[in-house]
């Protein structure tokens, strides 16, 4: 059976590397080789209520977070201002990458995650995931630092596209908008 608190141990290894990037990569993509036993093992964990719940492990260095992207779910753009490596355990997550061009968010291209896929980010990426399948898509992120305290981070308001400062709270928020706002219009 997959060994979760394991995980989270051999990733703190991992970030003192001189590559941690690539040793966190390796790590993800051996503990994703078993998506049945990696998803039994975050299901012991319960089911959280938030983004922010959801953290496995939280520390000025190192940041793992499940992410389960509902169907149709689409996040705001963002940035994480540290590296991440994002490991698909079931499902489809595509990633829009962005740039800000004189305060302006101009859209660079799409790269679609499948299961068993593992990406590397680096800490001046711009992205926003999203969901077109009709089912969950879970996923491991692993991030190089805070997520929820790392200064300098920004989203991009989806209904303004002004950047703002990071809140964790607030892109659950707009997660939860954006849903509604996209139900409704299919509901039309």
């Amino acid at each position: 059976m997959f060994d979760l608190d394991q995980f989270i141990v051999d990733c703190q290894r991992a970030i003192e590397q001189p590559e941690p990037t690539k040793a966190v990569k390796k790590l993800v993509q051996e503990a994703i080789s078993n998506p049945a036993e990696f998803k039994a093992a975050i299901a012991k964990r319960g089911k959280a209520d938030s983004l922010k719940g959801a953290i496995l492990f939280r520390s000025e260095n190192l940041t793992v977070l499940p992410v389960t992207t509902a169907p149709g779910m689409l996040t705001p753009a963002h940035d994480h201002q540290m590296w991440a490596v994002i490991g698909i355990i079931d499902g489809v997550e595509p990633n829009d990458f962005f740039s800000d061009k004189d305060g302006k968010l101009v859209k660079k291209g799409t790269k679609v995650l499948n299961e068993g896929d593992v990406a590397a980010l680096d800490g001046r990426a711009i992205h926003a995931i999203s969901n077109p399948l009709d089912v969950e898509c879970y996923a491991i992120h692993v991030y190089g630092g805070d997520l929820v305290d790392q200064p300098g981070r920004s989203m991009w308001n989806p209904h303004t596209l002004a950047r703002e400062p990071y809140d964790i709270v607030k892109l659950g928020e707009y997660v939860r908008e954006i849903a509604e706002m996209n139900a409704g219009a299919t509901a039309s």
